[in-house]
C-alpha cells in the first residue's frame, strides 16, 4: 500500500538525503555537483504558502517524496516526485501520483495537475506518458550563459532543440 504523509519536521533527517539525490540526478544531467546547503533552503522553500509536502509510503516504509506546488486556484503542479532507488520499478511513484491526482482534484475548483519534467529524465518522461499526461501546455526554453553540455536533440513543434 502506497500513501502520501503530509512532511512533519520529524522527517527531516532523511528528507534532506533525498533532496540531495534529486537534485544530484538532474544536476548531474549537465554535469554539476549537487549542492548541500542548497538542499536545506529548498526544503524551507517547499514548506512555504502554495506548496504542499508529502512523505511516500509503502507497506509503512520511507520510500520517497511528492513536492505539490500550488500557483493558482485552478492548476497544481506535481512539482517533483522522488523515490529512493532500492525501491523503484515496484509501481510505488505510480501509485503516488495516483494518491497527488486524488488530492488535487479533491481541491475545489481545482481542474488539472501538470508536470515540468527535464527531456534528459526519460524514465519520467514515460511514466508521465503512460499515466495520461499527454497534453503540452508549456514548454521552457533555455539559454546557457557559457558552455552547453546539452548534446543531444529532439524536434518538438516543427523546431530542433537542444536538451
Amino acid at each position: 500500500m502506497v500513501e502520501l504523509c503530509a512532511y512533519e519536521e520529524r522527517n527531516r533527517d532523511v528528507m534532506l538525503p533525498w533532496i540531495s539525490a534529486f537534485f544530484g540526478f538532474h544536476a548531474a544531467l549537465v554535469g554539476k555537483d549537487a549542492d548541500a546547503q542548497e538542499m536545506q533552503s529548498t526544503l524551507e522553500e517547499w514548506l512555504r504558502d502554495g506548496h504542499e509536502l508529502y512523505v511516500i509510503t509503502a507497506d509503512g516504509t520511507a520510500a520517497g517524496f511528492v513536492h505539490l506546488g500550488f500557483r493558482g486556484d485552478t492548476v497544481a503542479w506535481l512539482e517533483d516526485l522522488f523515490v529512493t532507488p532500492a525501491l523503484r520499478g515496484q509501481g510505488i511513484a505510480t501509485r503516488a501520483i495516483a494518491c497527488a491526482e486524488a488530492l488535487v482534484s479533491a481541491r475545489p475548483g481545482c481542474t488539472a495537475l501538470c508536470i515540468d519534467v527535464a527531456p534528459r529524465n526519460e524514465a519520467a518522461l514515460r511514466l508521465y506518458r503512460a499515466l495520461g499526461y499527454d497534453a503540452l501546455s508549456l514548454l521552457t526554453l533555455r539559454k546557457e550563459f557559457g558552455p552547453d553540455p546539452r548534446d543531444r536533440q529532439t524536434q518538438a513543434l516543427g523546431m530542433r532543440w537542444r536538451y
